[in-house]
């Protein structure tokens, strides 16, 4: 409700309002919304009643997945009706309701763009890792890599899902009266059939931020300044950097469930020039200061954001959970973004550290 305070005194925000935040917060809410207004995602249905809900499981094929209406309250694919219909009741456990919906094979993909609650500024679209490693089944992990690319594939990747998905949602979400200012994003599941929206939030996902503003040549805040005061219908395209992100995020051993932490982290002194380390789970008793080196460039983001960098030293930072680190690397192809981000995550240690080394192996297929 702080965007409504806000706004009611005349003070611009780059945020949704509260009653748009029900599409991140409320899984039911959302899938209602996408059904209502034809926009691609997976065949399903919501439920407040446990009885119908059962009834309706019952008859579908598997695998399934069903989500709790809050995202605290769990969600699942399920390949056994036994296990289907237990979850089912756990989620009704303090949960308004749940949404199962037919289970989509294909990568997992997120979307975003800068919305005025008219005209939209789209992203860059990313490949999500969300799993521990690359085997099938592995246990689900959020946020241990992404990337972008920089193919004629991911170009068009971004223009189908701009005009066939964001646009659309766009203009429901004003068909609906749901004031919306701000950062605007989707996921999805790429199938054969294309992209369908799994989830909407308002605000950038767990690694968009990390692996698609590095590539930002523009100055983020005339774009922010320009959707408070609902004029993006007169800015230029977003200028980005003609190179492939990938992002490694480095995890202690155990993560998700458990990590031993609170050991130190030595190495981020010696990655190469560029290359930017995001901390997720660290302290730094020791007060280490970091150097941000001064470039020359477009804006203020450039300077902050790609000029930083480790200074005076490495000693004092040490883990305080099992997702640690992120690093990020620029290039001209994902093959050799890859192995510069592989190279420089070696040179980072801490007890039990572990990343998936197939990041960016595979661009959207």
């Amino acid at each position: 409700g702080l965007v409504d305070e806000v706004v009611s005194m005349h003070v611009g925000v780059c945020g949704p309002s509260q009653r748009s935040t029900r599409l991140e917060q409320s899984r039911c809410f959302a899938k209602e919304f996408l059904l209502r207004h034809g926009l691609p995602t997976a065949p399903g249905r919501t439920f407040t009643d446990l009885a119908t809900a059962e009834k309706y499981l019952a008859a579908q094929p598997l695998p399934v997945v069903i989500k709790a209406d809050q995202l605290e309250g769990g969600d699942g694919i399920f390949d056994d009706r036994y296990a289907a219909l237990e979850a089912l009741r756990q989620f009704f456990i303090g949960s308004e309701g749940v949404v199962i919906e037919a289970f989509l094979p294909g990568v997992r993909v997120a979307f975003s763009a800068l919305t005025d609650g008219t005209t939209s500024l789209p992203l860059l679209p990313l490949r999500l890792y969300d799993r521990l490693d690359a085997s099938e089944g592995s246990v689900r992990a959020p946020g241990m890599g992404a990337h972008t690319s920089v193919s004629t594939y991911a170009t068009k990747l971004t223009e189908y899902m701009q005009t066939r998905l964001m646009q659309p949602l766009v203009a429901a979400l004003a068909q609906d009266g749901l004031p919306y200012w701000g950062f605007l994003g989707m996921d999805c599941i790429i199938t054969e059939r294309g992209p369908f929206i799994t989830a909407l939030r308002c605000s950038l996902h767990d690694m968009e931020a990390q692996v698609v503003l590095p590539r930002l040549r523009d100055d983020l805040v005339p774009l922010v300044q320009a959707a408070i005061a609902r004029r993006l219908d007169r800015v230029q395209p977003i200028d980005w950097l003609n190179e492939a992100t990938v992002g490694l995020t480095l995890v202690a051993q155990g993560y998700p469930h458990h990590a031993a932490y609170g050991g130190p982290i030595t190495g981020l002194g010696d990655l190469d020039e560029g290359v930017l380390v995001f901390h997720h789970q660290t302290t730094n008793p020791a007060g280490l200061r970091y150097t941000p080196a001064v470039k020359r460039g477009p804006g203020l983001l450039q300077t902050l954001v790609m000029g930083s960098g480790v200074g005076h030293g490495t000693g004092g930072i040490s883990t305080t959970g099992g997702h640690v680190l992120t690093v990020v690397a620029r290039g001209a192809s994902l093959a050799e973004t890859r192995s510069r981000a592989l190279a420089n995550a070696n040179r980072i240690h801490f007890n039990g550290r572990t990343f998936r080394e197939d990041v960016g192996v595979k661009e959207f297929t």
